[in-house]
């Protein structure tokens, strides 16, 4: 964490990363608005605000599940999201990696989940964070096994 936030006291610390996680919400929302604008669709705003909804939602139902856990939990999900968030995110970033080196007359469009370019972004993006999530659930259920109860 940053350590100028590990100086706060504990009510302080969660109001400045819930201002930070509002912060990112509103940029998301942001962003979201331009694209509805350069794609004239209204379809993007009700789920941009969906998404914002929920996000603020998760992040307090988290925060207060995460002051209740005990310390083998912590650890569990922290090495899960540690060591294997980041190998699947290495994994994502060597099949880029990959994907850069083909020529360009091969053409990715056909793997898109959505049309475009945005498309091809979108489903990069789903594609990395489906490897962080297998990554860090088998570290997640290897830490179990190791340190199991």
């Amino acid at each position: 964490m940053i350590k100028a936030l590990d100086k706060q006291p504990r009510q302080r610390r969660n109001r400045i990363l819930l201002a930070i996680a509002f912060l990112g919400a509103i940029a998301g929302v942001v962003i979201a608005l331009i694209a509805i604008r350069i794609e004239n669709s209204l379809l993007g705003l009700p789920v941009a605000l969906a998404g914002f909804a929920l996000s603020m939602i998760s992040l307090q139902a988290t925060r207060r599940w995460w002051g209740d856990v005990d310390e083998a939990v912590r650890e569990a999900h922290k090495t899960g999201w540690y060591w294997g968030g980041s190998t699947g995110l290495g994994v994502a970033g060597g099949l880029a990696a990959i994907l850069y080196s083909l020529g360009p007359d091969i053409s990715l469009r056909q793997f898109a989940l959505f049309p475009g370019d945005a498309g091809l972004m979108a489903t990069g993006i789903l594609i990395a964070t489906l490897f962080a999530f297998v990554g860090y659930g088998v570290c997640w259920a290897g830490w179990w096994l190791k340190h199991g109860r």
